[in-house]
């Protein structure tokens, strides 16, 4: 009777672990396809919060500054934002339009230039007998067939995409409003998930990813600023057509590390032999000096309290994320690889190898800003 009573027993504890293992298991699969499915939106998230933390350092500020509370000081920084946003776009617009579209009118004769100038050499004989016009580049093969359904479709599809960008953009913003306005709520609502012995490591965690991110953005819109600057009146000496464009071009993919430049480079190329190719290599060489500087001078100095990865595990990150998300992963690899390296750091070096690391902020929820 015992053995039974022991064989039964042996029997409910095997069929537990089987049911909690599959319970975990069927958790772990629903949750990965979850993040699967909702990862682009959960990255316009990413977004909202790392527009946020920047509304909410410049309030911080402001409010420091001016002793101004903080919803007016967080509508003063709205109001700048939006005055820039515009001024920009009224200033620079105008040029911007006017080069992108002499640029877009243009083109097939300097695509028509450009196959002379490379013609002398055998993959430039490839490349222009396969893409005898331009636009054939970006032409799909339907043989005459379908015009009509096929320009329909291309607007149908231009719309849902301008539709989805505005959209994307109109909820990063929202986003950033809320987190700059309540900051304290969201943290300490966060805070309260973990028991009370945690507490204040969470704190200084959540307060050194945001130092970490604040300094990044800092450092990359410096970047662009510097980088756009120099390549547009380099450009401009050259002689390189476009050069507001292109300038304005180079300084959104410094943006991304280690990618942006290279993606920035090929048009300028590009343009740059339509004129000859005694330019295209000066054009060359003065990119590749701009870059030299960026990477040994502008980042290191700008860059300094900020991320530090190492460049092959950013590149990795980055086409992995581009292989499961798009370009969408590659803009965010580098803030994303900041605050996983903050957690790598304090939990699993810290905490599980016991290997202490120097204390860079402080716990305190309050101005834990860069100023």
């Amino acid at each position: 009777m015992s053995d039974t009573k022991n064989d039964t027993d042996l029997t409910y504890y095997f069929l537990k672990k089987v049911v909690i293992f599959v319970f975990i298991a069927l958790s772990v699969t629903l949750l990965v396809i979850f993040i699967g499915n909702a990862i682009t939106t959960l990255l316009l998230i990413f977004a909202g919060v790392l527009l946020g933390i920047i509304f909410r350092v410049i309030r911080d500020f402001i409010h420091q500054t001016t002793h101004l509370p903080n919803g007016f000081s967080l509508a003063l920084v709205m109001v700048l934002f939006i005055s820039i946003s515009f001024g920009t776009v009224y200033l620079l617009g105008p040029q911007l339009y006017k080069q992108g579209q002499t640029f877009y009118d243009e083109v097939p004769g300097q695509w028509e230039t450009l196959k002379k100038e490379i013609a002398p050499y055998g993959w430039g004989k490839e490349i222009a007998q396969e893409n005898p016009h331009f636009w054939d580049l970006f032409e799909n093969e339907n043989n005459g067939t379908g015009e009509d359904h096929d320009m329909t479709k291309s607007a149908l599809i231009f719309f849902g995409n301008i539709t989805a960008i505005l959209a994307s953009l109109l909820l990063v913003f929202v986003i950033a409003i809320y987190i700059a306005a309540e900051p304290k709520l969201y943290s300490e609502g966060f805070v309260r998930l973990f028991p009370h012995s945690q507490r204040e490591k969470v704190l200084k965690i959540m307060d050194e990813i945001s130092l970490t991110i604040q300094w990044w953005l800092v450092g990359q819109l410096c970047s662009m600023i510097i980088l756009g600057t120099l390549a547009t009146l380099g450009l401009w000496l050259l002689g390189v057509p476009y050069p507001l464009l292109l300038g304005a071009f180079t300084a959104l993919m410094t943006f991304i590390p280690n990618l942006g430049p290279i993606i920035a480079a090929i048009p300028i190329l590009l343009v740059s032999l339509t004129i000859g190719v005694d330019t295209a290599i000066y054009t060359g060489v003065f990119y590749t000096v701009l870059q030299c500087i960026e990477g040994y001078f502008i980042t290191p100095m700008i860059h300094r309290r900020a991320i530090s990865v190492p460049p092959v595990l950013i590149i990795t990150v980055q086409f992995l994320l581009y292989y499961l998300i798009g370009f969408l992963g590659v803009l965010f690899a580098m803030p994303l690889m900041g605050c996983i390296m903050v957690l790598v750091k304090r939990l699993y070096i810290e905490d599980i190898l016991g290997d202490p690391l120097e204390e860079h902020v402080s716990h305190d929820l309050e101005d834990n800003n860069i100023f």
